[in-house]
């Protein structure tokens, strides 16, 4: 089939690494030990189709231990990207926006401990859901969030991990919904290590023209994540990733992807749809950038 001839000619090449023109991830959720098989198979798929690491969701930082989790990371060549944090916070129902000083200084004691996990894991975290979630006071939530990023701010120079908030759109969250929205965050925090994360579900949501906001607020976010406009992986919904792609390029942007979304199918069918998929799409670009097996 046509990946299979795209995978040959690839190898061929050399460029078993360099599928993509940025550095890509891939989000996923480890709940139970009893996945651990299956992890396996998706980071040996993921490997073998060219993404660089994950960014691994953990309802419980105690369910798998960060050497554990670098030792089975290094069996697939793969690295730890970010640590997600949305499952951890529905999880433990917690909210860096709550209404209630002591739920927030939960949420922000909670979001000390995914540091500290990504500190050990030498990667950064994303606080998407543990924003907050919607229907409250969109001033009063962005006002108590501040005051909770301000009480974690010296902790996060101390450890100096990069920490990512998601805009994530109004179905989900009160605050920082938009780039702009997020921007003017980022602004008053004033942290190097507080950057934004782009998404492009939530983006094709919010956004007047998500490529347009892609492009103005560049600056702000390290990364994105490519998810199709229904929640699923990039291929398995109608957004135009060739189009995010070129203006990506056209832009010169410097940072990293990963691939997010809801299971359709099954976890290993909509991944390699989703590899197919972007294989066809970043073919169809400008030659990537040839990015070494360890990069991250």
């Amino acid at each position: 089939n046509e990946l299979s001839l795209f995978c040959v000619e690839r190898n061929r090449l050399g460029m078993e690494h360099s599928l993509f023109p940025f550095r890509t991830g891939f989000q996923c959720v480890l709940e139970s030990k009893e996945q651990l098989p299956q992890l396996r198979r998706l980071f040996a798929l993921l490997h073998r189709e060219g993404f660089c690491g994950v960014e691994l969701n953990l309802p419980d930082l105690d369910l798998i231990k960060p050497e554990e989790l670098k030792s089975l990371l290094n069996e697939y060549q793969m690295k730890m990207n970010m640590l997600a944090t949305g499952v951890y916070a529905k999880t433990h129902g917690l909210s860096l926006s709550s209404g209630i000083p002591e739920e927030r200084m939960r949420a922000v004691n909670g979001c000390k401990r995914n540091i500290d996990y990504a500190a050990s894991m030498g990667c950064g975290i994303i606080i998407g859901f543990l924003k907050g979630g919607p229907g409250s006071d969109r001033e009063v939530s962005e006002r108590l969030f501040l005051e909770s990023m301000l009480e974690l701010k010296p902790y996060i120079e101390e450890k100096k991990v990069q920490v990512l908030i998601e805009a994530t759109n109004h179905k989900e969250a009160s605050i920082i919904r938009t780039l702009k929205e997020g921007a003017h965050v980022i602004n008053f925090l004033d942290c190097p290590f507080i950057q934004l994360l782009a998404d492009t579900y939530h983006m094709n949501i919010e956004e007047p023209s998500l490529v347009d906001s892609l492009s103005e607020y560049m600056s702000y976010y390290p990364h994105l994540h490519i998810s199709d406009d229904n929640r699923a992986y990039p291929g398995l919904g109608s957004l135009d990733f060739t189009a995010i792609y070129r203006k990506l390029m056209e832009c010169g942007y410097k940072g990293t992807v990963a691939v997010e979304g809801n299971i359709q199918h099954g976890l290993l069918e909509d991944t390699q749809i989703c590899a197919a998929y972007l294989h066809k799409v970043c073919s169809g670009l400008h030659t990537p950038s040839r990015v070494p097996s360890h990069a991250v």
